[in-house]
């Protein structure tokens, strides 16, 4: 699990996530296609394929799985990750 703390799109700051497949290092500007997705890479990094109970923000709407650079992400480690009921019961709809 992780928090995006860095998006294109600015309502996608702060969402929780489910990381859920490496998908490889990219330079800049390189194009990569992943699962028929054809994606850009923003920045020199690692990428993830992760997804996001309440969706995620992308410029043709709303999806609920995207790709992102490790950079952009926070991950949530269990000892410091504060839990609610509402947080588990999303994740769990996820996984």
């Amino acid at each position: 699990m992780a928090k995006i703390i860095y998006s294109l799109r600015p309502e996608n700051v702060g969402k929780i996530v489910v990381v859920k497949e490496y998908i490889g290092r990219f330079k800049s500007g390189e194009q990569f296609d992943y699962r028929g997705v054809p994606c850009q890479a923003h920045v020199p990094d690692h990428y993830w394929w992760i997804t996001a109970p309440h969706g995620l923000s992308n410029m043709y709407g709303e999806t609920p799985q995207a790709y992102i650079a490790d950079s952009w992400l926070e991950p949530l480690r269990p000892d410091t990750l504060e839990q609610t009921t509402d947080v588990v019961e999303d994740i769990k709809e996820v996984v």
